[in-house]
């Protein structure tokens, strides 16, 4: 008998068990275990499934916001952790002690300033339609927008 069609090689392995067999018997309780298996390993795949399909996007979510947290915070840390580089190197042995433990000073400067300043761009009140403070909005043909309001 030729099992070429679905399952393959595990449908002709059933056959050739069931030929193997000496009774009736035998060859249900294999049938019956066959099934069991079959639902216990369905069972099993269904739960693993389940369990990516929370876990894989929950994995990537918490990737992404390491990722957001370092890309936020992660250029304003160099700065701070060049500045320290510095004022140390400056201050330990065969050190230049030019401007010296100001360096990390100037470190945390720049970083508060930069802050400073995109925390004023933002609080800006938004009168152009480009540049936030202009009094006036820029032409722009073919785009047509919602108008402030006039006070």
């Amino acid at each position: 008998m030729s099992a070429s069609g679905a399952g393959g090689g595990r449908v002709s392995d059933l056959f050739d068990r069931a030929a193997e067999a000496d009774n009736l018997a035998s060859i249900i309780i294999q049938g019956f275990g066959a099934v069991f298996l079959a639902i216990g390993s369905a069972i099993a795949s269904g739960i693993i499934t389940v369990a990516d399909v929370i876990i894989i996007p929950l994995s990537a979510l918490a990737n992404a916001g390491g990722d957001l947290v370092g890309a936020i915070f992660g250029g304003a840390g160099q700065i701070i952790e060049f500045g320290a580089l510095a004022t140390a190197l400056s201050i330990g042995p065969d050190g230049a002690f030019n401007i010296g433990p100001f360096t990390f000073a100037l470190g945390v400067g720049a970083v508060l300033l930069a802050l400073w300043l995109v925390t004023a761009y933002v609080s800006e009140d938004s009168t152009g339609n480009f540049v936030p403070g202009i009094p006036f909005d820029i032409p722009t043909p073919g785009f047509t927008g919602p108008e402030e309001e006039e006070e």
